[in-house]
């Protein structure tokens, strides 16, 4: 089968106003569709009840049509009081992003002037074979964890890589 790299991810949101501001405020994402979603169709392809609605909102990191994040709110609610998933619960309890252009550490302390509470501040993660992998996390506004992370340039990666093959 010949597929690409995800070009979406939809999450169920409890509040579409507030999520849309978290996803465009704080990780600079943007609004490229609007929709209401509903009828036979729908219901058949996403396994919904009869009569089910929502209004769908594509949001767009880049340029690039793929990688978005699709936030749903669905009428009615569903009931999930529980808050966030984590193992154990089926679902989404996390989206990683890779920055770029900027290092983890600046990115740490935009989000943190802007009241973000972070579950885990920058921290190294060195994997064996890889390199240096810095991330940091933190949680939207329905629980679900965000987290950024700071890959090795490929020539470290190479590097660090070849070096443990060598056993240098």
């Amino acid at each position: 089968m010949a597929i690409s790299e995800i070009h979406h991810v939809g999450l169920t949101v409890a509040d579409l106003e507030r999520s849309i501001a978290f996803y465009r405020d704080i990780l600079g994402f943007r609004k490229t569709l609007d929709m209401p979603l509903k009828g036979s169709n729908l219901e058949r392809l996403l396994l919904l009840k009869p009569g089910t609605k929502a209004r769908s909102v594509i949001m767009q990191a880049g340029r690039s049509i793929t990688g978005e994040i699709e936030l749903i709110e669905f009428d009615p609610r569903a009931d999930n009081p529980t808050g966030p998933k984590r193992p154990g619960n089926p679902g989404v309890f996390m989206l990683s992003f890779e920055v770029k252009g900027e290092t983890l550490a600046e990115v740490h302390e935009r989000l943190r002037q802007k009241g973000i509470r972070f579950i885990a501040d920058p921290l190294d993660l060195g994997l064996p074979g890889y390199g240096s992998i810095k991330a940091l996390s933190f949680e939207d506004p329905d629980g679900i964890i965000i987290e950024l992370i700071q890959l090795p340039s490929l020539e470290e990666a190479k590097r660090v890589h070849k070096a443990s093959q060598t056993g240098a």
